[in-house]
């Protein structure tokens, strides 16, 4: 936790009023940081001041005789008939003392409101780092989406590049997919949309067929919820004649030869790999 953080927090924590989880990290911060715990100090000793804000009266000496008169006649005469009210005289309590309780009170409520305000601003502060600190995720997540869709769209078309479209079959008649081939670094990427959602312990598999040869396994794949994916691949050195590409639906680990439905198939030859 920061340094800065921790110090907002200290007000509450003498006050008692932290979260659990909030109070383990600040109590670990306190261990390492003498500057903390010494204004941590200074916070409870104000907070311990709270309970003794208002100033104790003592009795005057005119109400302590006049008490020590009264216990030492009923002590001779016996209890009256009748229990009587102690009135006490205004005497008893000096009036320029009178003022001390109203300003102890009112200085604990402006200190309860001060710290109040606090507490406030110190969350609405927490939630707003928290809102930034999200946009900042978001942006950097928009911007690595847009270097990826850049690079895509200068792979897609660079003069280099061989690209074919892979059309949908039975299994996934919406399904389309653009298939692209730097001719001189054999880098392929993969562009579908429109496949079913693979089931579980199943993936998709990309095939780069040429002639009359066994079909080359590529990647594997799975999609989104939308049925979009992005695959980037190396063409294998043996499948660098390849001019029909596939897609079908294999175990999730992979196999060495198709054995599943074909979902994508090269526009280019409706030849399926299976």
């Amino acid at each position: 936790m920061a340094h800065e953080t921790c110090k907002e927090m200290l007000a509450m924590y003498a006050l008692s009023a932290l979260e659990a989880s909030e109070q383990s990290e600040l109590q670990q911060h306190l261990e390492a940081c003498p500057v903390c715990r010494l204004e941590l100090t200074e916070w409870q000793a104000t907070a311990a001041a709270l309970a003794y804000v208002a100033t104790p009266i003592e009795p005057s000496s005119q109400l302590r005789e006049r008490i020590l008169k009264r216990v030492r006649t009923e002590h001779r005469t016996g209890p009256p008939e009748q229990a009587n009210v102690l009135k006490f005289s205004r005497a008893a309590v000096p009036a320029r003392r009178g003022w001390l309780p109203v300003a102890a009170i009112a200085a604990s409520l402006l200190f309860l409101a001060l710290v109040i305000g606090l507490i406030a601003l110190w969350r609405l502060n927490r939630a707003r780092q928290a809102e930034l600190a999200q946009v900042t995720r978001e942006l950097h997540f928009r911007e690595q989406e847009l270097l990826q869709e850049k690079r895509i769209v200068q792979l897609f078309t660079a003069p280099a590049t061989r690209t074919s479209e892979l059309a949908g079959t039975k299994d996934a008649p919406n399904a389309h997919a653009l298939l692209a081939v730097d001719r001189q670094t054999g880098r392929a990427t993969l562009l579908a949309r429109g496949l079913p959602i693979a089931p579980s312990g199943k993936a998709y598999q990309l095939w780069f067929i040429s002639g009359t040869e066994a079909p080359v396994p590529g990647k594997l794949f799975t999609t989104d919820a939308e049925g979009s994916a992005l695959l980037e691949d190396q063409l294998p050195v043996r499948a660098s004649k390849a001019s029909v590409f596939a897609v079908t639906l294999e175990p999730q680990n992979g196999v060495t030869a198709p054995s599943g439905n074909t979902y994508l198939l090269s526009s280019a030859n409706d030849r399926s790999p299976s």
